[in-house]
């Protein structure tokens, strides 16, 4: 019906449906960005380091799946955000915009996201959404980001549309866009659900306004490729019981450990992976992988040269749990895959984790009865069964298995704290230059590392790795894995006494403007180099006065900017100021 609406020009001309897409893409990428930092934020709140292998128990059980499981729903919003951003790219032949374009501060509202709060714990917030560490009113705000779309139109017969348009044509304006809101109408505007905004976004493409050709402006080598994409990493498995660690791994992929069945189970036979591999439904299709080869495979990370890859991103971000219901009986509402059923939706994830806590009991919450019929009695009743109501977050703080991390900080709360504030400042700076260096690859050249190449070695054994991958990984896999994760490990194990003499760890605001000793950030995109090493000596000079702190925060900062091999190869993030130009 939109697409019918759509094409008889009632939403305007193609260049308007082109400039209101443009626009609508950028607004989808900076949802998916605003959800990092509230992830990876509850994520690093959880202290996963007290894993005692053989003496395991269940609050370290279930510490180690919530953080396994959030850590897999970031991944995945990575994921979207690169699609979305390959979309934009391919439509406009410009990067996407990623620096300074997550939320100014928390608590946020979601671009576009309809700011009425349904029924649930926390009412006051109206509709913005917390950076807090992980606690059972959070995980209902998780909840709201990843809330299902209704199947209700999917559902009605062909024959019955003239009496439901019959009956809107009679409600008042307003009532009849309530209603069609609350029933999930395609809309980029003022949307309850996330797949609601995506929905529209596909109606857009799907409609006689736009070919293939539309989506050829931007070269698909210089998109971000999918050899740059894994489901799962280090962070995102966790225990599902007690282990011998002493065991050795598998020798065979599904194989046991080769030890005799006495005793505990080895730490590869109780791994739990909280993304699926391959529980994507997109289609087998020929890409290109990380030597130039052709390689066939259900690929997540796509590039788009087409309308019909635009469909399969989108499917692929919304069934992994952006609210999407195209199929008959909202199938999305509960799987990620609805064909394998190999992983759960984003929301199921969340969902099952917040019943596990003490608080879901007596919560405000309630399910709508098309959600409630689909989820509650077919799985999370067994999913939960024997741990559901266990945990409260002051419990599991006591334990040491949850840091004392504040409610939205910001970089005021630290400002009578020198060091805090240092730190923070470089967190900020590191965070948002991840997101310029994510801008940049768009700027790559689809060329290879020549072999004679000063570290090239380092990359592959005979220098083929195509030049944006070699980029990739000493850039994003650098700033994230490498070192953002390291430093805020570092920062969360520092007390702060705040100026009411209470004292929290030192948690990452992830400030994207208005951070450092000038208050500018990291300034243009050409200078934000020169800032973060700005940023660099000033945590230095911050910590100068204790000598255990700077010799910990050293290391990390030259990996930051500063750091060569013995061969003189650079081994700091990359200097990408020659790309942005006066930006």
């Amino acid at each position: 019906m939109m697409v019918t609406i759509i094409n008889a020009g009632l939403l305007g001309d193609k260049t308007s449906l082109k400039a209101r897409l443009v626009a609508d893409l950028q607004a989808a990428i900076q949802v998916e960005l605003a959800t990092i930092p509230l992830y990876l934020y509850s994520y690093y709140s959880i202290n996963r380091t007290k894993l005692q292998d053989a003496n395991l128990n269940a609050e370290q059980i279930f510490a180690n799946e919530a953080g396994g499981v959030i850590m897999s729903v970031a991944v995945e919003e990575m994921l979207h955000m690169s699609l979305s951003s390959n979309i934009y790219f391919a439509l406009t032949g410009e990067p996407p915009k990623l620096y300074q374009a997550a939320p100014q501060s928390y608590p946020a509202l979601l671009p576009h996201h309809n700011p009425v709060v349904p029924e649930g714990p926390d009412p006051q917030v109206k509709g913005g959404i917390p950076l807090r560490p992980l606690c059972s009113d959070q995980l209902w705000h998780f909840l709201q980001i990843e809330y299902p779309h209704n199947p209700f139109f999917s559902e009605i017969p062909i024959e019955d549309l003239p009496e439901l348009m019959a009956y809107l044509a009679d409600l008042p304006s307003e009532e009849a866009m309530a209603f069609l809101n609350q029933h999930g109408w395609p809309m980029d505007q003022n949307w309850n659900s996330i797949g609601q905004f995506y929905s529209f976004i596909r109606c857009i493409i799907a409609s006689a306004h736009f070919t293939d050709e539309d989506f050829q402006a931007g070269n698909p080598k210089q998109q971000i490729q999918p050899y740059n994409y894994a489901p799962n990493n280090i962070d995102t498995i966790y225990p599902a019981k007690a282990f011998d660690k002493s065991k050795p791994a598998p020798s065979s992929l599904g194989g046991g450990s080769g030890c005799p069945a006495i005793g505990l189970p080895g730490a590869a036979e109780v791994a739990v992976y909280a993304d699926a591999e391959g529980s994507s439904d997109a289609p087998l299709r020929p890409v290109e992988d990380h030597r130039g080869h052709e390689v066939t495979g259900a690929f997540e990370l796509m590039a788009i040269s087409s309308r019909k890859d635009v469909m399969l991103a989108l499917e692929t971000i919304c069934e992994q749990g952006e609210g999407y219901s195209a199929k008959s009986g909202g199938a999305e509402a509960i799987w990620d895959d609805p064909n394998s059923e190999a992983e759960h939706s984003h929301f199921d994830k969340f969902l099952e984790l917040q019943m596990q806590f003490e608080e879901f009991s007596q919560s405000l919450e309630s399910l709508p009865p098309w959600m409630e019929s689909q989820i509650d009695r077919q799985w999370l009743g067994e999913a939960v069964k024997g741990k559901a109501n266990k945990w409260t977050s002051g419990a599991l703080k006591a334990e040491g298995l949850l840091f004392d991390y504040p409610a939205n900080p910001t970089r005021a709360l630290y400002a009578h704290d020198p060091v805090a504030t240092a730190l923070n400042d470089f967190c900020s700076g590191l965070f948002q230059y991840m997101l310029i260096l994510t801008e940049t690859i768009y700027k790559i050249e689809p060329t290879y590392v020549d072999p004679a190449k000063a570290g090239a070695d380092k990359v592959t054994k005979d220098g083929t790795v195509p030049y944006q991958k070699y980029f990739f990984n000493i850039a994003l896999h650098r700033s994230m894995i490498w070192i953002l994760d390291k430093f805020i490990a570092l920062m969360r194990a520092r007390q702060v006494t705040l100026k009411d003499g209470s004292t929290i760890a030192l948690a990452p605001s992830f400030d994207n403007a208005g951070f450092g000793p000038e208050g500018q950030g990291l300034g243009s995109r050409d200078g934000a180099f020169g800032r973060l090493k700005q940023l660099g000596a000033e945590a230095l000079l911050a910590t100068a006065g204790d000598s255990g702190l700077n010799a910990s925060v050293a290391p990390l900062v030259a990996l930051t900017v500063n750091k060569t091999a013995s061969d003189g190869e650079g081994m700091h993030l990359p200097d990408v100021s020659q790309y942005w130009s006066n930006s």
